[in-house]
């Protein structure tokens, strides 16, 4: 851990991408407490309204402030920002209910808006308090930044989830080949063979398009995470074998078979554990793939469907074309979020790389 720190110091780059990896799962854990609306709230009067955060006006001066527009195209949805209009932006403002984690129940919000969104209306009588967008909205009027925060809890929690059922699989199909040998060796790596011989995005849409289409967003979770599981195995399972195939030469593994301890005891106590920073590289490394592999299908119309929402999902129902892609380039967040995901995941493997490889430690001393 010292040398972990130490180099993630020296590093910059490495030390930004841990910061933001950070914040995004923060972001995650606590989405209804951060975002100002649920992800389905609707602004019936603002399709595709821009962001309308401003940091300073005349009337207010320098603070977090939005500006109040008026729609003036409804068929290419153009709005006109009032001159000195603005509504302060306040913090741990009160909104309407909702449970954090599912199990506390609470009315607070990270910041917001006080002013009615209709005149006479407050979010006591059920009214809604005027919005926010900080990256703007969608074609419902929703804001999408909630749905961006909202989005992030299936679209990273994809990637652990995955890779745990992936590596899980590398593990026992690898360990088990590289220790047996023989036939169980050659059947599982031909097994393994096969999955890797076909493309991997190729077997992904073979996998999805021959399961049902009428799946609600949980089992349709459930389906993507196994299929990108099914997918990912191999890799690992061919280095895992080849690892615990030179490991069981050691002395320290046959002292233990000679002692009777059970083949499996010996692989997952004294075996796996001479490996784990190879899989603690793998895992860093592996996180983005999965999530890219979710976004693939979301965006392709196999993945998570309303009303729940991903990253990949948001892409696949705001990016119709380059025209509506031009006329509102806010709806490219989510793929802002995804890239931003996939560099610090991979500045962070190459650190953890480098901090367990042991050629590079002796050569930089």
């Amino acid at each position: 851990m010292r040398r972990f720190l130490y180099r993630l110091f020296r590093r910059k780059v490495a030390l930004v991408s841990v910061i933001v990896l950070i914040m995004l799962y923060g972001g995650m854990f606590f989405a209804e407490f951060i975002s100002p609306y649920e992800h389905t709230t609707v602004f019936e009067e603002h399709a595709y309204h821009p962001p309308n955060v401003r940091l300073y006006s005349e009337r207010l001066g320098f603070r977090p402030q939005v500006q109040k527009t008026i729609l003036v195209d409804q068929i290419n949805y153009r709005y006109l920002r009032l001159a000195d209009v603005h509504v302060p932006i306040k913090l741990f403002v009160r909104g309407p209910e909702y449970k954090l984690w599912d199990l506390i129940p609470m009315n607070v919000h990270l910041f917001g808006t006080t002013e009615p969104y209709q005149a006479g209306e407050t979010w006591e009588d059920g009214g809604q308090t005027y919005p926010v967008y900080l990256f703007g909205a969608d074609n419902l009027g929703r804001d999408l930044f909630s749905r961006v925060l909202y989005g992030s809890r299936i679209s990273l929690t994809i990637g652990f989830l995955g890779i745990a059922i992936s590596l899980t699989l590398a593990i026992i199909f690898g360990g088990l080949a590289g220790y047996y040998g023989g036939v169980t060796d050659w059947i599982i790596m031909r097994v393994a063979e096969l999955f890797i011989l076909v493309p991997g995005l190729y077997m992904i849409l073979f996998l999805r398009s021959i399961l049902s289409r009428d799946l609600n967003s949980g089992q349709a979770f459930i389906i993507i995470t196994v299929i990108l599981s099914l997918v990912g195995w191999p890799g690992s399972a061919r280095l895992i074998r080849g690892l615990v195939h030179s490991i069981k030469r050691e002395d320290f593994i046959t002292a233990a078979q000679l002692q009777g301890v059970p083949p499996l005891v010996i692989i997952f106590k004294q075996i796996i554990p001479q490996m784990s920073s190879i899989l603690i590289v793998s895992i860093a490394l592996g996180i983005p793939g999965f999530i890219l592999g979710e976004t693939v299908l979301s965006y392709l119309g196999l993945g998570i469907v309303d009303p729940a929402v991903s990253w990949g999902s948001l892409l696949n129902r705001e990016v119709t074309s380059l025209t509506n892609l031009s006329n509102f380039p806010w709806f490219l967040y989510p793929g802002l979020f995804l890239l931003i995901t996939t560099l610090a995941f991979n500045f962070l493997g190459d650190l953890l790389r480098d901090v367990f490889d042991p050629y590079y430690r002796e050569k930089s001393g």
